[in-house]
């Protein structure tokens, strides 16, 4: 669907905005963005945003604070074969509306975060002579990264090895995140059922919610447990029906928005590896078992776990062996060596990658 400028802006306020974010689709690229997009409006910058109409961006940005703009472009990954067909036209409708976006603001550099929405963003800026800035999230860079690493000003990476003529900076994580007690802190005169919280991403994780209630509910006859689960916002009711009968408390959320409380909370985290997931566990110092997304392009749910994993931070499991490895683990686990492994992830957070953004933002708009 083409839509106009007047129909893509959000809200009827236009004024003058200096830098633009370009991030759509799940979380792991969506609040990095965020993270970014809050500490350069606190050192003074305004911020525009390029994101789709119906994607998760929606729900997690507050319009209010940045101005939106929606793009026509979606994911075509296991979409089908006309979408591909279609996918040159899509691409040139949203480079369309992102010029007359990137014009109506004034912009002065772009910073895109990955995914399909950043392609149509970056032709703008290049088309409109707007600097740009691209960062990766996964140890192992996405198709549209890689293409862009060669037009833009600045390349970022959170993780060594990822994007070519990148400099490593680690993930943007909100403040909020960077906060999390220490594990020591944390930890002090913890008693009680083992915490455990289960997440699978922005989107929820089906394998998780199919299989996780059972295997807590054999693992507490030996271990006894205390469930935070994410369900994402299509598999609530199924999993909350998953739960019935257990001896245990649990408590269900579609999606967690406060992350830096459960942080504080859990003792250990059981999830997919997304890029994020592992930037948030080594900042909030959380102890992890990490079940890669097996779909996940180039496998690289699982080199972002590795990092975790090499250092004595993480467990990983796959997910084909996930009920079998699952209950060996959790039985024999305990808070103690919650966190040791809590600890070991917290001596991998060396980087402050918000910082690093805007002084690069503040050497290129000289």
């Amino acid at each position: 669907m083409i839509l106009r400028i007047e129909e893509i802006c959000e809200g009827n306020f236009i004024k003058k905005v200096n830098i633009t974010i370009a991030a759509a689709g799940t979380g792991g690229h969506i609040n990095p963005g965020i993270a970014i997009a809050d500490n350069l409006k606190k050192n003074g910058y305004n911020i525009s945003w390029l994101g789709t109409p119906k994607g998760m961006e929606n729900k997690l940005i507050n319009k209010k604070k940045f101005q939106f703009f929606a793009l026509s472009i979606s994911g075509i990954r296991n979409k089908g074969l006309l979408k591909l067909i279609y996918l040159p036209f899509i691409v040139i409708i949203s480079t369309i509306q992102a010029i007359k976006a990137l014009k109506i603001t004034k912009t002065k550099l772009l910073i895109v975060m990955g995914g399909y929405v950043s392609l149509p963003a970056a032709l703008a800026a290049k088309i409109l002579n707007i600097k740009l800035i691209v960062h990766e999230q996964n140890s192992i860079p996405g198709l549209t990264n890689k293409i862009l690493s060669y037009l833009s000003d600045q390349n970022f990476a959170a993780f060594p090895n990822s994007l070519r003529k990148s400099k490593i900076i680690g993930n943007p994580i909100r403040k909020e995140i960077e906060q999390v007690k220490n594990p020591k802190e944390r930890f002090l005169n913890r008693k009680g059922s083992l915490r455990i919280l289960v997440f699978g991403g922005s989107l929820g994780a089906k394998a998780f919610n199919q299989l996780l209630p059972s295997i807590f509910k054999i693992i507490n006859d030996k271990n006894k447990l205390s469930i935070t689960h994410q369900s994402g916002e299509n598999m609530f009711d199924l999993l909350k029906e998953s739960y019935k009968g257990a001896c245990f408390k649990v408590e269900i959320k579609r999606y967690i928005f406060d992350m830096e409380k459960k942080y504080n909370w859990a003792d250990i985290v059981i999830a997919r590896s997304g890029a994020l997931t592992v930037s948030e566990l080594i900042a909030s110092g959380t102890a992890s078992i990490l079940i890669p997304y097996p779909s996940a392009v180039d496998d690289h749910q699982y080199f972002n776990a590795k990092i975790l994993e090499d250092v004595g931070a993480a467990e990983i499991i796959r997910e084909k062996d996930l009920e079998k490895k699952l209950i060996s683990i959790l039985a024999k686990i305990d808070r103690t060596k919650c966190k040791n492994m809590a600890l070991k992830a917290k001596k991998l957070h060396n980087y402050n990658a918000c910082n690093e953004v805007l002084k690069t933002c503040n050497a290129l708009l000289k």
